[in-house]
Formats: C-alpha cells, sequence, structure tokens
C-alpha cells in the first residue's frame, strides 16, 4: 500500500470511528509510529482532521457531537450488554458482601457500565475518567473518587505521575477496566503510555481485575502490552466472541462471562 492508499484509509477509519490514536493506527495499517504521525500531520495540513496528543479526530464534526460521542455509537447494542453484565457480577459482589471498593477506568463500554449502577452503587468507586466520574456523581447518594492528573483527549482520562501515585494509595477490591486489544496468547494492551500506566497501577492495587471488551478487541494486538491473563482476571464479552479465544483464556485461569446476544448495530 502506497502513501496515498494509506491516507485515503486513515481518513475513512477516522470518518467512520470518529477519532482514532496513533497506535490504533500503527497496528490497523503494520507501519512505525513515526509513519503513522506524519500521515496525520499531511491529513491535518489538509484541513481533513485535528490532531491530539496520541492521536486525531474528524475536523468537521457537527458541535454538539464529540469524538466519544461518535465512538460510543460503534458497536453500542454490545456495549451495552456487556456493562449490563458488569453491573450484574458488581451487584452480586457487593450483595455478597465482597466488595466495598471498586477502580473503574475509562472508555465507552465503562461509561455505559456507569450509567447501569449510577441508581444502585453500593461500593465507593474510585475513577480516573471524567464521564465515569459525571455519571455517577448524578446520584448524591454515591461515593466518588476522582484522580487528579493530566487529562487526555478523547478519552477525558486522567494519567500521569500524580493519578498514579493517587491509585498507589488505594486498595480495590475490584478493578474493572477495558482493554484496546486482547491477543491470542491473553495479553491485554493499552491505547498509549500514559493510560497504560494509569491501568498497571490500578490492577496492581486491586485483588481482581474485571476486563469488558467486546468480540472486535479478541485476538488483536496493540504496542503497549500491560498485563497478561491469570485466575486473578475475569472477561466479560460478548456471545460473537470466538470460541477458541475464550477456551485459550480459559486455560490461564481467567472467569469468562458472556453478555447477552446482541447484533452489532449503531445507535440511531
Amino acid at each position: 500500500m502506497n502513501m496515498k492508499e494509506r491516507l485515503i484509509k486513515i481518513l475513512n477509519y477516522i470518518e467512520e470511528h470518529g477519532s482514532a490514536t496513533t497506535l490504533e493506527l500503527t497496528s490497523l495499517f503494520d507501519v512505525s509510529e513515526m509513519t503513522i504521525r506524519r500521515d496525520l500531520i499531511l491529513l491535518e495540513k489538509e484541513d481533513k482532521i485535528l490532531r491530539f496528543h496520541g492521536g486525531a479526530s474528524i475536523k468537521n464534526r457537527p458541535r454538539q457531537e464529540s469524538a466519544f460521542d461518535i465512538r460510543i455509537k460503534t458497536n453500542y447494542e454490545v456495549k451495552c450488554e456487556i456493562a449490563a453484565e458488569a453491573a450484574r457480577y458488581l451487584e452480586d459482589l457487593t450483595e455478597n458482601g465482597q466488595v466495598h471498593s471498586v477502580f473503574m477506568g475509562g472508555g465507552s463500554t465503562m461509561f455505559c457500565m456507569a450509567e447501569c449502577i449510577c441508581d444502585h452503587l453500593s461500593a465507593t468507586v474510585i475513577t480516573d475518567n471524567l464521564y465515569v466520574s459525571s455519571v455517577l456523581a448524578k446520584n448524591p447518594s454515591n461515593s466518588v473518587i476522582m484522580l487528579g492528573g493530566q487529562i487526555v483527549l478523547p478519552s477525558l482520562n486522567v494519567v500521569g505521575f500524580t493519578a498514579e501515585k493517587m491509585i498507589a494509595d488505594f486498595s480495590y477490591d475490584y478493578c474493572f477496566i477495558g482493554s484496546s486489544a486482547i491477543d491470542e496468547a491473553g495479553n491485554l494492551y493499552a491505547y498509549t503510555f500514559l493510560e497504560a500506566g494509569v491501568f498497571s497501577a490500578a490492577m496492581a492495587s486491586a485483588r481482581h481485575t474485571v476486563v469488558l471488551a467486546d468480540h472486535s478487541k479478541l485476538g488483536i494486538k496493540n504496542l503497549i502490552q500491560i498485563a497478561r491473563f491469570s485466575k486473578d482476571f475475569t472477561l466479560i464479552t460478548d456471545r460473537q466472541a470466538p470460541r477458541d479465544l475464550l477456551k485459550a483464556y480459559e486455560s490461564l485461569g481467567t472467569e469468562i462471562l458472556l453478555a447477552e446476544s446482541a447484533e452489532i448495530k449503531g445507535m440511531a
């Protein structure tokens, strides 16, 4: 694929998804991170995209619709099912007295989970994401702690030394996170180095980690590996997930929970 063809495909991908990270594009097009950065600079000079730290978004998007809004629409119904399953899982744990504090990371599926639990939250939640915290904070009875640090777009995650230090000061019963990719060997990946640092710190402070990821995230790799499945993990995914991959993850000791069936559809 020559540069011109790659630029067209990159632009099409960003238009379809609303935004994309540099690492996402690096993995998708099998080129170096430096090559993707140059491509994004060229597209920005042509006034077709807006670059941000770690990626780019569409320039001529309706003002009321953010990159995160568009990302939410991708596989929306599947994300809702996974989020509902995660909410049921957390509710069962809290009712049995197994969970008093949890970490919730950022991402569109985690946002959906926050919406599912906001009215019946019985555990203290520590989060690095402004979207998640804003949903949970709508209920004044909820106990929500927001981390401090550098805010990155378009995820509105809080990252950096301050965030990681705050995470280390807490002890979580469970850690709920999304993952940009999970490969065949059960390795989990993050989009950026900054987000990887926060997730790694959160997992290190938790007794157990629950990963929310739809089938499109399974069997692929990104650049930044943050952990590998083991008995200390639970994966919540949808029923379109390849059975051979799920068996491989189970062989590592990871618990697998499947959400109710849902077709891949965009939100109207």
